[in-house]
């Protein structure tokens, strides 16, 4: 997973021994909604779920804000299912490689961390879809370049991109087509810094900036960047809440909870304050 150097939002990475380090939820958590929906041996600890987090993770899914507080829209997430759940939610962290091995050593009973739902992955836990992840374009607000997408609308622009990524390949791949359709190709120049590329965008020194679509939503409603996206996400994946292959009663008890989340607003509500209603994963 890329990591980035965002504006606004210091990660504090903290380094944790493997057995992870628990962090409960704080006052601003919702209130419980009810009894107990699930209770050991489906879960740890009577009346608390144990939720593994990445201490490396990235803004808006899950990071350390400037006060080093653990904060995003997964942790949001996270707080709300617990509640539905009847149970207080408690962060257990450590970094990202090692979550399904904290998982599999029964230190957290679920993991909400960035985790792309691949079927090496599924051979060993279950998973909850509760988010997509995806390709944004970012487009200046005040001046949107007539781009539309992934698309030939790209042809002869200046576009920045992070070095490695998904999104660098993609726009290579335009470019092609675009050179193999007789248009100019894309004018790709490279990056690693989300907000500098972004000032360039809002700037007009480059057409568009090409990232992860939540990244993109996380400038858009965070930090104040004018900036939109150009397009629907594209090259999507499932991020999804895992638990223990077998453990059926909080598997299902968590997407019952997902559900009534949906229902009652709170999941478009999460999404909408992080920059991710373009990633819902009802779309």
């Amino acid at each position: 997973m890329k990591k980035f150097v965002f504006f606004g939002a210091a990660l504090a990475a903290i380094a944790l021994a493997s057995s992870g380090c628990s962090s409960s939820s704080d006052d601003a958590s919702p209130t419980s909604t009810g009894p107990a929906k699930v209770a050991p041996p489906a879960i740890l600890e009577a009346g608390t779920l144990k939720i593994c987090a990445p201490n490396d993770g990235t803004p808006p899914n899950v990071y350390h804000d400037e006060t080093g507080a653990l904060v995003g829209s997964e942790v949001d997430l996270g707080k709300a299912i617990a509640a539905k759940l009847g149970l207080k939610p408690d962060f257990v962290q450590s970094a990202f490689a090692a979550v399904i091995p904290t998982l599999q050593a029964k230190q957290c009973d679920v993991i909400m961390a960035q985790l792309y739902i691949k079927p090496e992955r599924e051979k060993v836990v279950d998973f909850v879809p509760y988010v997509y992840s995806g390709t944004g374009i970012a487009v200046s607000k005040d001046h949107p370049a007539d781009i539309t997408g992934m698309n030939d609308t790209l042809c002869g622009k200046k576009v920045m991109v992070a070095v490695g990524t998904t999104a660098e390949a993609l726009t290579q791949e335009q470019s092609d087509k675009c050179t193999a359709a007789g248009r100019p190709g894309v004018d790709i120049n490279r990056n690693n810094h989300a907000d500098v590329s972004l000032q360039q965008v809002q700037n007009g020194q480059v057409d568009a900036y090409l990232d992860t679509a939540e990244t993109i939503g996380y400038y858009s409603t965070k930090t104040g960047a004018q900036i939109q996206m150009a397009g629907d996400p594209f090259g999507t994946i499932k991020i999804g809440a895992a638990t223990l292959k077998g453990n059926t009663a909080l598997h299902d008890a968590f997407a019952q909870a997902l559900d009534e989340l949906k229902a009652d607003g709170t999941y478009n509500e999460i999404l909408s304050q992080w920059g991710q209603t373009d990633l819902d994963i009802q779309r």
